[in-house]
């Protein structure tokens, strides 16, 4: 009995045997395996790698055990207290603080722009018949001229019949007034002047050659030149070209002393005549030329979309030119005109700026500076808001210890931050966020939205 009880139990430890040997075998070899998955490197050589801790051949540094990309991240916290760094590393006394305060703030802002001309004082002069040019006394861009002055000679055998309709009149039925009434009026309406049909009646003959005066002052132009400068969405120019209109053209001064001056105009202008030329045939309504009146011209600028709210109709702006130092000029805001360009959104800003006796040029680089009051609000230091991104934060002062709380800020101006929500005036804060914050707690985090 008892050499059976013997037997059996020596063939229960043979039967487990294998068994212990392969949990073993498996154990040692998970670990060898882990052992042989862990890699290291050097933080400063990323391309040496070793399978075992070590120092880096290159610069003697002590290899890292390196992150797998599976690595889990760290989980966002439900509050704000991970910016805070460990209250045995902070000296609590040492941390100035302040109130919000409750006040109206002046502020000023600061726009580049440049000088250009007046849109509403730029004219068309279109054919009002048909024709021939048979002369032209203007030969090139930003040629001054002065209302009545002779623009060109046409021939248009429609103003020829016209004419000759009111002689006939004049010699075969003199009584006839509202005949003669009608044939002076067509000859109006066709463009000619009281003079010239006064001179027509006198002569008794037609003419097979008209004359087109200006009926504006300022510079001729053609009409593809574009003659406005503008200023580049994110900045203004560096600097103006400083030619004047008497570089690009004629070099005379503009009637009445009007600005000259031209920076920009399209590649058909540039120091060149004009589409038309004489012997070109014209039809009705093709316009010929443009004429530019500078005696007003406009200062204009480019101000960013967050400021423009601060700005409107009547807002005084100081005007003062880059290359005249100490020379200024007040001026008011006209206009206000919201843009978006080149992937930006800004707003362009005109003021009036009167050129009479004044040397500016057309495309020269201004200041502008206009001053508004914020209202009352509620203020705090700049260094106080911490951005992190997606909201703003500010350190509140509670029992003596300090607490993040969420802020939304509004406009900026002189160093301080308004607060529009989540202080109050009786608040004590840290005048100082960053120095509150704990490096370490802006690490790779996990996404808790995904």
């Amino acid at each position: 009995m008892r050499k059976n009880w013997k037997n059996k139990l020596l063939g229960l430890v043979i039967l487990l045997l294998p068994f212990t040997f392969s949990a073993c075998k498996d154990k040692h070899g998970t670990g060898t395996e882990a052992a042989h998955a862990m890699e290291y490197t050097c933080p400063m050589h990323p391309q040496i790698v070793q399978d075992k801790p070590g120092s880096c051949p290159i610069c003697g540094m002590d290899l890292v055990a390196k992150q797998t990309a599976n690595a889990p991240a760290a989980a966002v916290p439900t509050d704000l207290n991970y910016l805070l760094q460990p209250a045995n590393q902070t000296v609590i006394s040492s941390i100035q603080t302040t109130h919000p305060v409750q006040e109206k703030v002046e502020n000023e802002i600061t726009m580049n722009g440049v000088v250009t001309y007046d849109t509403r004082r730029q004219y068309m002069i279109p054919a009002r018949f048909g024709g021939r040019i048979e002369k032209l006394y203007v030969k090139f861009n930003y040629q001054p001229v002065r209302k009545g002055q002779k623009l060109y000679d046409i021939y248009s055998p429609e103003l020829v019949t016209a004419q000759k309709e009111l002689l006939y009149l004049l010699q075969n039925d003199p009584g006839n007034s509202a005949l003669i009434s009608g044939a002076r009026q067509k000859l109006r309406l066709l463009g000619a002047t009281e003079g010239q049909i006064r001179q027509l009646a006198r002569m008794g003959r037609e003419s097979y050659t008209f004359p087109v005066f200006s009926p504006y002052n300022g510079y001729v132009l053609d009409p593809a030149v574009n003659a406005a400068p503008t200023v580049a969405p994110s900045a203004a120019a560096a600097g103006s070209s400083g030619d004047g209109m008497g570089g690009m053209g004629g070099g005379a001064a503009p009637a009445g002393g009007a600005a000259s001056g031209a920076s920009t105009s399209s590649a058909a202008g540039q120091g060149g005549g004009f589409a038309i030329r004489e012997g070109m045939y014209v039809t009705t309504g093709q316009a010929l030329l443009k004429v530019v009146d500078a005696s007003q011209v406009w200062a204009q600028f480019n101000v960013p979309g967050g400021l423009v709210g601060q700005l409107k109709k009547g807002t005084p702006v100081t005007i003062t030119f880059n290359q005249l130092p100490g020379k200024t000029l007040q001026s008011a805001v006209l206009l206000v005109e919201p843009v978006f360009e080149a992937n930006e959104n800004f707003a362009r800003v005109r003021a009036s700026l009167p050129a009479q006796g004044n040397s500016a040029l057309i495309g020269q680089v201004i200041t502008g500076k206009a001053s508004y009051s914020t209202g009352s609000a509620l203020w705090i230091p700049k260094e106080a808001v911490l951005d992190l991104g997606t909201q703003s934060v500010a350190f509140l002062k509670v029992d003596g210890v300090f607490k993040p709380v969420p802020v939304q800020v509004g406009q900026r101006a002189d160093g301080r931050v308004e607060v529009v929500q989540g202080l109050t005036a009786q608040d004590v804060i840290a005048v100082n966020a960053q120095f509150l914050v704990d490096s370490e707690s802006f690490i790779r985090v996990e996404d808790t939205n995904r």
